[in-house]
């Protein structure tokens, strides 16, 4: 079972990189990962979320949930999947369109689309990163729902923010949005973007892997 807010303290051996939607491209992560010179046994990889669908290793993305330097926000795929597989069908047809069919057999869910989703269950909605910098990075998937990040885990009880926090573009659009007080810089994918936009202390990284001329945003935080 997973917890909706996960606070992560700082990570004194090492650096901490912060990763775009990878959406099942687990060939670019590693290669920006080699470019990048990170070590599994030092560093450690944060995600916004959106591991699977799309591209071409979905089943691989998810399977990094269960290494010890990885950890990754829900995103709205991995919900898509998770609602399908607690019986909402009606939202089968629409997953399937963006991107769902590698975990499905037919109308039903498959043996690859059920390991997939046991890991993504355990997916936090919301991460603060501590960095050892003293700075604090709150991840989420679309934007941030509320406007003090103190009052994240507040969000597990009110499933209309929770669809914020899955799907809004409302921050982005907004060239004077007002920053998130109670945390350094919040940092997002869901919304393509050509390069990495801010937005206030918003940080907006999904630079498109699965569409043609797309890249992979991968940020080192000492950096950010």
């Amino acid at each position: 079972m997973s917890v909706f807010h996960l606070v992560v303290p700082p990570n004194r051996r090492g650096r901490d990189f912060v990763v775009g939607d990878l959406h099942g491209y687990l060939g670019a992560l590693q290669d920006a990962l080699a470019r990048g010179g990170f070590d599994p046994g030092r560093d450690r990889l944060f995600s916004t979320g959106d591991l699977i669908d799309r591209g071409p290793d979905s089943p691989g993305c998810a399977a990094l949930l269960g290494e010890p330097w990885f950890y990754a926000v829900r995103g709205n795929h991995e919900d898509m999947l998770l609602r399908v597989l607690d019986g909402e069908i009606l939202l089968l047809d629409v997953w399937r369109q963006n991107g769902g069919n590698w975990a499905l057999d037919d109308r039903e869910p498959n043996a690859a689309g059920r390991s997939a989703g046991a890991l993504c269950a355990r997916m936090p909605w919301a991460i603060t990163v501590e960095h050892r910098s003293g700075r604090r990075f709150g991840i989420c998937h679309a934007q941030c729902p509320v406007t003090d990040w103190g009052d994240i885990a507040s969000v597990a009880r009110d499933e209309k923010l929770q669809q914020e926090m899955l799907w809004a573009r409302g921050r982005i659009t907004r060239t004077h949005a007002p920053p998130v007080a109670g945390i350094d810089c919040t940092i997002h994918g869901h919304t393509v973007v050509r390069a990495p936009l801010r937005r206030a202390n918003a940080l907006f990284i999904d630079t498109g892997i699965f569409l043609p001329g797309g890249t992979l945003t991968l940020l080192d935080l000492d950096a950010a």
